[in-house]
Parts: structure tokens; sequence; C-alpha cells
């Protein structure tokens, strides 16, 4: 048994090595990659399907599709099938192609675990749909390679629309039923790691302040008045599969919340009075 030098100076980094290491570091999918390019978005025309630029990875092996990159489908009858990727391990190549199954059914696709052996795995890039006279794409089949970063900004764009919308629907509601009460929202005044300081001074006065604030997807509410004299209180949230732990309290007029690993989301609070 010995060592095995991989990133040093005249070492032999084979490609099989670096596959191991991109395999881990994709958190083990086989995808396209959302950050990446133009995502390899196809287009198609005359029975001719195009792709803009992107990268994939294959078990590790990685593969730049260049923009303009296009392939033909036959348009001989009603056929479902894929434009895929695929990797050759034993041949050592990687190439697009067409493979198509029934009038309602997908074909099925070489899935071999090239991290164990050699052969052929073939990835969708698009699927599609057609006849004698048309040419219909399916995205849905491409499975994308996410940071963590890109999957917190997706979830809290949604997130974000999703509270504007509720709250906006809430105020009428209230407006309709309960005239007096009044919603404030507060941007963030300041954020050093994982806590942002909020400057809720206009509130801090009143009294029956309700705040409301979330951590992706996870809505929290608590009373102004019960941060009074409190140190801090203590919430949970999950996401990701992790359990996140978090603090909120009151600094006199600041109010200070540490959303713990994925503080970042957090851009706005609610205080309905």
């Amino acid at each position: 048994m010995a060592l095995k030098k991989l990133t040093f100076d005249e070492a032999l980094n084979t490609a099989k090595d670096d596959a191991y290491f991109n395999w881990y570091l994709t958190n083990k999918t086989n995808g396209v990659f959302y950050d990446l390019g133009d995502r390899c978005d196809a287009s198609s025309s005359n029975g001719k399907i195009t792709f803009k630029d992107g990268f994939a990875s294959i078990y590790g092996r990685r593969v730049y599709i260049e923009n303009g990159t296009s392939v033909s489908v036959s348009l001989d009858g009603t056929k479902k099938g894929y434009v895929v990727l695929r990797v050759d391990t034993v041949n050592n190549t990687a190439a697009l192609a067409t493979k198509e199954g029934t009038s309602s059914n997908y074909p099925n696709l070489s899935k071999t675990n090239l991290l164990e052996g050699d052969g052929t795995f073939e990835l969708p890039l698009v699927g599609y749909t057609k006849t004698t006279t048309s040419l219909i794409l399916d995205k849905t089949v491409v499975t994308y390679i996410k940071t963590n970063q890109s999957s917190v900004d997706s979830v809290n764009s949604s997130l974000l629309t999703r509270i504007t919308n509720e709250v906006a629907a809430l105020n009428r509601t209230i407006e309709s039923k309960q005239h007096g009460i009044e919603v404030s929202s507060f941007n963030a005044w300041s954020r050093s790691g994982n806590t942002v300081k909020f400057d809720i001074s206009s509130v801090v006065n009143l009294t029956g302040v309700i705040v409301l604030f979330t951590f992706n997807s996870n809505l929290f509410a608590v009373s102004l008045d019960l941060l009074k004299g409190t140190t801090s209180l203590g919430f949970n949230y999950t996401f990701a599969d992790e359990n996140i732990q978090g603090t909120v309290e009151r600094d006199g007029n600041y109010l200070i919340i540490d959303g713990g690993t994925y503080c970042s989301s957090l851009k706005r609070i609610y205080c309905y009075h």
C-alpha cells in the first residue's frame, strides 16, 4: 500500500480520480449546472433542436455544450423521445444523440454507474413529442445541479412573492373587518454574520404589536410586549433537512434576530398594531 499524490506538481491525476471528487462536489447529482452558462436551454425549429451553451456532469465527468449545438429529429411519425448527452467511458467519448420510445412513452436510458465500472450513461438534455408535422419540447425532464445558495435564492424569491401577496390579502381582510389595525414593514437596518437588526422605533411605544418574519417557508409571530425585559426567545425551523435554531430579542428601539445558517433569507419584518 502507498500514497498516491493527486493535486501535486508532476502528479498523475486521472480523469477517474477527478470524477470521484466532482461527483461529491455536485452533491452526487447527474445533470446540467444551473448557474453556469445558459443551462443548455433548448429551442426547436423545422425539425431541429438547438441548445444554448452550458455545462453538464455525469458521475463527475464534466462536458461543455457549445452555444448553437444542434440535433436533427426526423419527423417520421408520432413518438416521444429525448436528446441525450451520451458518455461512454469504454470508448472515451461524449456525444449528443436522439433516443425515441413509443407514441405514449419515453424510451429507457442507459444508466451505468461510471464510478463503479466503465460503460454508457445517457443524460436527457430535453424531451420531445414529435408527429409528422410538429415537434414539441419537454424541458421538465432536465435535472439541474444547484448550489445551496441558488436553491435558497429560488425559495426566497417565491417566498417573498407569496408573503407579499398574503400580507396584501391580510390587509384587505383587516380593513374590512376591524378598522384601526395597521401593518408596518421594516427592512434590515444592519446585518452582521447571522444576526440582522431592525430599527422599529416607530412602533416600540405602541401596545399589542405582533411581529411576523419568515425563514425559508417558515413563518414566525411574536408579541413585542412579550420581549419586554426578556433576554431572548428561541425558535426553530427546518430547511434542506437541517434543523436550525435562532433567537429574537429587543434592544431599545431595535429588534435583533439571529437566524442561524440561512439568515441571508431574512430581509424584512412586518409589525401589526
